[in-house]
């Protein structure tokens, strides 16, 4: 005689049920077991069946758990989660990871060279970089403990819980040094083509129009929807873009970017967060250290803005 008389024969039933009342949707647990809608719903019907009881109420567009089915719900959830930690301590134990999301532009031109220094303080630790280009999209997902995104959206990300400030732009018009002289000036550079990270040329008007800009010429316009498009093509001599400076720090600091003498800095709408998604010593600290190097940057910033006589919102900064 069977230790267990009341069970069921196949447990499909208990997985496809557990699957449906965690989600509250047929099509969800489809999706997750790789079935089909029909599939799961003939599965939780014959496991109604087989233990005579209603499970699930199903409504036109939406479902819901009776009685029965809570309780079997929870007491599934309790086992299949004992079940699942038993099977993980069989296994070896997996690499521990820090795992940071970020704005694209800023994953490659601020955190890798970063790399090695991230490595060595976390030594335990593999670092997995991962490059985001929506906001929204990004925050709607859980699979990174630090998201460090591009945001206009100040005020709602201000005082919210796990969201902290990094740092706000400091946008300039820069170009290649190769193609100036010593006698090239603001009104030069201005001249040039115009090279555009987006197509609404948002970066070059905002900071045109708060010069008061009065153009001399029509200048030619380029959009390459990427701001390290429009960078490289800086840098290889085709014009001249408005860029946050601090993006290009360690290229100004080797002269491979000019950024005339007597230029305005100026802030843009879009400033840097973090979302910190894990709390654990490792990340709390990381969170501390991209604060500091984003204030050390900043310090190197207004240093090379005394010797070269820059301008603006640089200058308002303690």
């Amino acid at each position: 005689m069977t230790p267990y008389p009341t069970l069921p024969y196949s447990h499909n039933g208990f997985k496809a049920f557990e699957s449906v009342a965690r989600l509250m949707s047929f099509t969800s647990a489809a999706n997750e077991l790789n079935v089909t809608q029909s599939a799961v719903s003939r599965q939780v019907k014959q496991l109604e069946d087989d233990l005579n009881a209603s499970l699930i109420i199903r409504k036109h567009r939406s479902i819901q758990l009776t009685p029965q089915g809570l309780e079997l719900y929870k007491t599934l959830q309790d086992n299949f989660t004992s079940l699942e930690s038993v099977i993980s301590s069989w296994q070896d134990p997996k690499p521990k990871r820090i795992v940071i999301k970020a704005a694209l532009s800023f994953a490659t031109r601020a955190l890798l060279p970063k790399i090695k220094e991230m490595n060595e303080r976390y030594s335990d630790y593999e670092i997995v970089i991962i490059p985001s280009l929506e906001e929204d999209e990004a925050l709607n997902t859980t699979d990174y403990d630090l998201l460090i995104f591009h945001t206009r959206l100040k005020n709602h990300y201000d005082n919210k819980s796990n969201f902290s400030l990094l740092r706000e732009e400091f946008m300039a018009p820069v170009c290649a040094t190769n193609i100036t002289t010593k006698d090239t000036v603001l009104d030069d550079v201005l001249q040039l083509p115009r090279l555009h990270p987006t197509v609404d040329h948002l970066d070059w008007i905002t900071w045109l129009n708060n010069e008061k800009y009065v153009p001399h010429q029509k200048v030619r316009n380029t959009s390459f929807h990427s701001l390290d498009l429009a960078l490289s093509a800086c840098l290889s001599g085709q014009g001249a873009t408005v860029t946050d400076l601090l993006l290009i720090l360690p290229e100004l600091e080797r002269n491979f970017y000019y950024c005339p003498r007597h230029t305005t800095l100026q802030h843009s709408a879009w400033v840097y967060y973090i979302h910190q998604h894990t709390h654990s010593s490792a990340i709390n600290e990381l969170v501390e250290w991209l604060q500091q190097e984003a204030k050390r940057e900043i310090e190197s910033l207004k240093c090379l803005a005394k010797t070269h006589h820059w301008g603006g919102i640089i200058n308002q900064i303690n």
